[in-house]
């Protein structure tokens, strides 16, 4: 048997690269496929639209409930679907 390796991670050096919130999403994938960049009520309303996953840290609270998290690949998924790529 292979012994078990155990190790201590650092947190603060993660990020998630499957979750954005909508203002990075504004920031580094939309500009990807189309600009310019529509609103953020527009882009909300689309990915409601296509039911995109969306979590928030109080997902109860009706208004507010801190920041929503978009799945990245759900909206990159998205944007592929309704835009040309080029050949």
């Amino acid at each position: 048997m292979f012994p078990i390796l155990w190790k201590e991670w650092d947190m603060s050096e993660v990020s998630s690269v499957r979750l954005a919130s909508l203002s990075q999403i504004k920031k580094e994938i939309v500009p990807n496929f189309i600009t310019p960049v529509p609103h953020d009520d527009t882009l909300r309303n689309w990915f409601e639209a296509a039911k995109i996953p969306r979590f928030k840290f109080n997902p109860t609270a009706k208004h507010g409930g801190g920041t929503v998290w978009y799945s990245i690949p759900a909206v990159e998924k998205f944007f592929r679907s309704r835009t040309l790529q080029p050949a």
